[in-house]
C-alpha cells in the first residue's frame, strides 16, 4: 500500500476506517482502488441520506472537484441568492406532473437513499425527463427561430419557364419514378414562392435525389440563377460534376468546378466565371463558400450529405445570394433518418422522401452492426 506522508500519519493503530468505493477482487483478496474514507475512533458518523453522484470527467479536473463545484452552486440556490428561472409553461408541468426545475436538480445531484437505482441509471425518472423536455423545446424553439429568419428575406420567385426542364427529362434514358415526380413538384410548389426554400430531401443511394436536384437547378437556371452544388469531399463533388456535366452541358449549360485543391489559373478563371455570371452551375466543396468567391446572382444552392456542414458554414453559403436576398436551399442525405428523428432534429427544414427505387435496382438495407 502506498501512501502520502500526511495519510500515512493519519492511521494510526485502533482507528476505525470507512472505505467508500469499487470492491473487486485483488491477488490477495478484495480491494477498493483509490477509495473515498473516513477515519474514526469509536462511532462512526452518521451515513448521508443522500447517494453521491459520480460525474464524467475531464482532463485538469477531478469527480471531487465537480462535486464541490455543484455543491457550491447549490448553496446559492438553497439560500435565494442564486435564482434560476421556470421556462415550462405551468400548465405544462401541472399536465405532465413534471417537478419544477430546482426540484429536478436536486433530484439528480442529490437522489435520496431510497431512490430506485434501476431508473435512476436507465435516466428515466421525472427529474431527468423534465429536463430533456426542457432542452427538446428549446431545441425546438430555436429551430423555429432559424427558419423565421432564413423566410425573413424575399428569394427569387422562380417561374414555371420549363424549356431547360423539358429538354432534361426526355433526354434521359430512364423515366422518373412516381416518388421523384412527387419531390419534385413538392419543390416546384416552394421555389416558385417568393419566399426561400429550405428542404431537406432523403432517399436511399440508387433513389434518384441527384436526378430531382437537376431538375431544381435546371428551374434556377431557366430564371437566370446561378446554382451551388456543395459536397463534403472532393470524391462525391466529382461524382456530382460528371454527373451534371453528362446531363446538363448538351443543354448549353455552363458546368464549372471549383475546390480549394485546385492550381491557381483553372481556379482564378473559375472564380471570374462565377463572378460574371457565364459559371451557371458551380461544383465543388467548401471553396463554394469562401471570401474569395463572389457569385453574380446566386439563386439555389444544392447541399449533399448536409450533416457533414454546420450550421454556421450553410449560413457561410446563403450570404453568398444577392444583397438582401433570401437562397433557396435544397439539402439532400442518404443517411436513413426516421420521420420523427428528423422533424426533431431538423425542424427548420421541410421534409420530402424519395421511398422508391427505379426499376432493376436493388433495395438497399440498413444495418446497425456492434463492435466490428
Amino acid at each position: 500500500m502506498h501512501f502520502h506522508a500526511n495519510q500515512a500519519k493519519s492511521f494510526t493503530e485502533g482507528r476505525n476506517i470507512r472505505c467508500f468505493g469499487e470492491v473487486r477482487p485483488g491477488p490477495q483478496g478484495l480491494e477498493m482502488v483509490h477509495p473515498e474514507y473516513q477515519l474514526f475512533d469509536d462511532t462512526p458518523p452518521p451515513l448521508a441520506d443522500q447517494l453521491t453522484p459520480i460525474y464524467p470527467t475531464t482532463e485538469g479536473i477531478s469527480v471531487v472537484r465537480i462535486g464541490q463545484l455543484i455543491e457550491l452552486a447549490w448553496q446559492q440556490l438553497e439560500h435565494q441568492r442564486l435564482h434560476i428561472e421556470e421556462l415550462l409553461p405551468q400548465q405544462l408541468i401541472k399536465q405532465y406532473q413534471l417537478p419544477s426545475l430546482q426540484s429536478s436538480l436536486q433530484q439528480l445531484h442529490y437522489p435520496k437513499v431510497g431512490v430506485d437505482i434501476q431508473q435512476l441509471e436507465s435516466q428515466v425518472t421525472p427529474a431527468k425527463l423534465r429536463l430533456v423536455l426542457e432542452e427538446l423545446i428549446a431545441h425546438q424553439l430555436t429551430l423555429s427561430r432559424a427558419k423565421q429568419q432564413t423566410q425573413s428575406l424575399p428569394a427569387p420567385a422562380l417561374a414555371a419557364v420549363q424549356n431547360l426542364e423539358q429538354q432534361f427529362i426526355q433526354q434521359l434514358p430512364f423515366s422518373l419514378t412516381g416518388a421523384q415526380r412527387r419531390v419534385w413538384s413538392e419543390i416546384m410548389a416552394d421555389v416558385s414562392q417568393p419566399l426561400p426554400m429550405v428542404r431537406m430531401v432523403q432517399g436511399d443511394v440508387g433513389s434518384g435525389t441527384t436526378v430531382v436536384a437537376a431538375l431544381a437547378a435546371c428551374r434556377a437556371v431557366d430564371n437566370g440563377c446561378q446554382v451551388a452544388v456543395l459536397a463534403p469531399t472532393e470524391i462525391l463533388a466529382e461524382q456530382h460534376l460528371h454527373n451534371f456535366k453528362h446531363w446538363l452541358e448538351p443543354l448549353g449549360v455552363t458546368v464549372v468546378w471549383l475546390t480549394g485543391k485546385q492550381k491557381t489559373k483553372p481556379k482564378r478563371d473559375a472564380l471570374a466565371a462565377i463572378a460574371n455570371g457565364t459559371a451557371q452551375i458551380v461544383i465543388g466543396t467548401h471553396a463554394l463558400f469562401q471570401d474569395s468567391v463572389e457569385y453574380q446572382h446566386l439563386g439555389l444552392a444544392v447541399i449533399d450529405e448536409q450533416h457533414r456542414f454546420g450550421v454556421a458554414q450553410r449560413h457561410c453559403l446563403v450570404a453568398k445570394a444577392p444583397p438582401n436576398c433570401g437562397l433557396h436551399q435544397l439539402v439532400m442525405t442518404a443517411t436513413p433518418i426516421p420521420r420523427t428523428l428528423a422533424m426533431s432534429a431538423y425542424g427548420d427544414l421541410d421534409h420530402s422522401v424519395i421511398d422508391e427505387l427505379p426499376p432493376g435496382r436493388k433495395p438497399i438495407n440498413s444495418v446497425l452492426l456492434n463492435n466490428v
